[in-house]
């Protein structure tokens, strides 16, 4: 996919992008061009391809080499994980993985790491990434996307229209609304990379703090999996299919004004697999469903 010249710099015939990125034009077009910029991260040329992801879509460019991009196994275009979708620091956190020197930043060491990594490629060794290889847990399970994310290709907001002086209108190429302000306003292609100080990962590894534990409760007489995000399409024997493998089931109570629904076994075993075989991983005729641990009845007062 990509080779160096004598000098060093690097050619390719094909980008390494997420589906994302690409977009869902069938007939995509893109321009190649040799050596037209500087990797964002170790400032040597290389081959930089240009495209549209859709009709409604801004132009795309890839921004680091694909030397890069193989390192930390990410998109050369948003320089997200290429298998999970996540910014270097979520999936670097949730996989306890320690990164942060693993790819030098002065100069001359970033030059070395590059060329001795490009040495064991014409070699025929495997120098890749072991990220994509590696089993997601729990943290990487709830994060992950699993179809791709065409909103972030969406056009520029239209600078004229802040300060109020757009005469286009709906002709304009640009998006008329205000721009996103505060921390996720300010993000930086290095810090993406190396995992440092990024915007979006902090807000991402936020809500992972905040999602309740997946541990069985201390309570043993908790034997009920609440299960949320039903629609009309599943009904109770689409949900016993899905979980009379791992127990007996003593009872299925849908709520379909709350799109929900309680499934109780027979056994605290059985809900104690289920939920361990099941969490963040339950996908019910096409649809991806959230399961966790009910919470005991609280007995009426009389």
């Amino acid at each position: 996919m990509a080779q160096r010249i004598g000098d060093g710099w690097e050619r390719s015939h094909y980008p390494i992008t997420c589906e994302s990125c690409l977009g869902d034009n069938p007939y995509l077009r893109m321009t190649l061009a040799d050596h037209d910029k500087a990797c964002k991260v170790c400032t040597r040329p290389f081959t930089v391809f240009r495209w549209r992801p859709g009709r409604n879509a801004r132009f795309k460019k890839t921004e680091i080499c694909q030397t890069c991009s193989k390192l930390k196994n990410v998109c050369q275009v948003c320089l997200l994980d290429l298998e999970f979708g996540l910014p270097v620091q979520v999936r670097d956190t949730a996989l306890n993985i320690t990164t942060h020197d693993s790819v030098p930043k002065s100069d001359v060491n970033r030059e070395y790491f590059a060329e001795e990594h490009d040495r064991m490629t014409r070699a025929g060794l495997d120098y890749e990434s072991l990220y994509g290889k590696m089993q997601p847990n729990d943290t990487i399970l709830k994060h992950q996307r699993t179809e791709p994310y065409y909103i972030r290709n969406e056009p520029n907001v239209c600078s004229f229209y802040t300060n109020g002086r757009c005469t286009r209108g709906s002709e304009c190429a640009y998006r008329h609304e205000m721009p996103k302000t505060g921390d996720l306003a300010h993000q930086n292609i290095k810090d993406r990379y190396y995992g440092e100080n990024d915007p979006v990962a902090m807000k991402l590894l936020g809500k992972a703090g905040e999602m309740g534990s997946l541990e069985p409760p201390e309570d043993e007489s908790i034997k009920t999996l609440y299960i949320g995000g039903l629609n009309s399409i599943i009904v109770e024997q689409d949900i016993r299919d899905q979980f009379y493998a791992y127990g007996e089931i003593e009872s299925i109570r849908i709520l379909a004004e709350k799109t929900c629904a309680f499934v109780t076994y027979t056994s605290r075993q059985g809900a104690e697999e289920a939920m361990q075989q099941l969490s963040n991983r339950l996908v019910i005729n096409g649809r991806r469903l959230i399961l966790k641990w009910g919470r005991p009845r609280v007995p009426m007062k009389s």
